[in-house]
């Protein structure tokens, strides 16, 4: 039992301890191409799953945007009433709104 625990105190020498160290810097670069690996492929599924919904969706949306850029209905924004109003009369009446539940526009 003696001798085993001082072979466990023998100072190891510098190759010994450089070849250790080496060791765990593959083994590190190692587990770090793994998780690159995983990260890599979950990245992938991400995009592939972005691309299948653009796929999905692209018509519609681009409908949508026609519609709204192509049905404008003609209305004058309440600022430029209110704006006109004061111009003509040099003040502006409040009137009461049935449409906002008591509020004053």
């Amino acid at each position: 039992m003696a001798k085993n625990d001082s072979i466990a105190h023998i100072p190891m020498s510098k190759g010994q301890k450089d070849d250790i160290i080496k060791e765990k810097l593959r083994q590190i670069e190692h587990d770090i191409e793994l998780e690159k690996i995983v990260y890599d492929r979950q990245v992938d599924a991400t995009i592939k799953g972005y691309d299948e919904r653009v796929a999905q969706v692209k018509d519609r949306v681009i409908e949508n945007l026609l519609d709204l850029v192509t049905n404008i209905k003609p209305e004058i924004h309440h600022n430029f009433t209110v704006q006109k109003e004061i111009n003509e009369t040099g003040t502006y009446t409040r009137i009461f709104d049935p449409l906002h539940s008591g509020r004053r526009c």
